[in-house]
């Protein structure tokens, strides 16, 4: 079922230049689009949901480096071929041989998202879309597994529940990015207040 569903994706490839571009770009954007979001949400100053927002970012943040910490440890014990390494694919971007369970973009998304969703955050759905088209997309491209997205998209999920069950014990680190913050933008006021006087 894993490899059928798997080539019918990627069979689509080199059918469409516009949807191969498209494809390729939503799998390779993840770093950035994923550093967008988290700004979004960050900087909305005069907003009544602004310290939430910011609440969302930073544990969003956790969520994500958990989620590849722990990624990362699973790749050393264990090893599933790519399937561009093992059967002829649509290969569209270049990728190592690594592993391919899971996919580090996939946990990025939707760690993101699931976080997003979690705290109930007005952007919830369409992040929730853009994770699920990376994903759709990760396989489109040649580099992973269906199976490789669905357990990313559960392992982000666990990450992202025990953050959430956890984050009294989150609440120190999120006080000090916080007060960190804050402590920036006064300094800033101040430089700004200081050039209007020249």
């Amino acid at each position: 079922m894993n490899n059928m569903i798997f080539h019918w994706i990627n069979s689509w490839a080199t059918q469409s230049a516009i949807l191969d571009r498209s494809m390729v770009l939503l799998s390779t954007s993840v770093p950035y689009t994923a550093a967008a979001i988290m700004l979004m949400l960050w900087f909305t100053s005069g907003k009544m949901n602004d310290i939430e927002n910011k609440r969302t970012a930073i544990y969003a943040g956790c969520t994500v480096a958990l989620a590849l910490v722990l990624n990362n440890i699973f790749h050393l014990v264990y090893y599933h071929p790519r399937p561009f390494a093992v059967q002829h694919v649509h290969k569209l971007i270049p990728h190592a041989k690594d592993s391919s369970f899971v996919s580090d973009h996939a946990l990025v998304v939707f760690s993101i998202a699931w976080i997003l969703w979690m705290r109930g955050s007005t952007w919830r759905i369409p992040i929730l879309c853009w994770a699920a088209l990376v994903g759709i997309s990760r396989i489109f491209v040649g580099v992973h597994y269906p199976v490789d997205v669905a357990g990313s998209a559960l392992l982000a999920y666990a990450c992202g529940y025990l953050m959430l069950h956890f984050s009294a014990k989150l609440e120190p680190f999120v006080q000090f990015v916080m007060n960190l913050s804050r402590k920036v933008k006064f300094f800033e006021d101040k430089e700004l207040e200081r050039k209007e006087k020249l």
